[in-house]
């Protein structure tokens, strides 16, 4: 089945729910329970605006990075990868980076 048929097939069927609780047709109580898991199934699909939100990048940079994640910077940054990358790639600002390689040599 196609992308373009499964959403013409799901508006059709959301439309013919709608249909059948409006008109009263069957058992009301098994249609809106049915909508009601149609519905909660379909949120889980989306992603919530509140999950999407990246934290402030003073957050992460006021944090104190655990020592995993310190030597997977040292890590990353000992096997060449560019301090800008590292630094993107973990969530971190360079001067975070920079405080792991000075840390590093002290």
């Amino acid at each position: 089945m196609s992308d373009t048929q499964l959403v013409e097939d799901l508006a059709a069927l959301i439309d013919k729910l709608r249909r059948r609780l409006e008109t009263g047709r069957g058992s009301r109580a098994e249609w809106e329970a049915a909508a009601k898991q149609a519905s909660l199934s379909l949120k889980r699909l989306v992603p919530s605006p509140t999950r999407q939100t990246k934290p402030s990048r003073s957050s992460k940079t006021s944090s104190v990075l655990q020592e995993g994640q310190r030597k997977a910077v040292r890590a990353a940054l000992l096997a060449g990868v560019a301090p800008n990358q590292v630094a993107k790639h973990f969530g971190l600002s360079l001067a975070a980076i920079r405080k792991v390689l000075v840390d590093e040599s002290a």
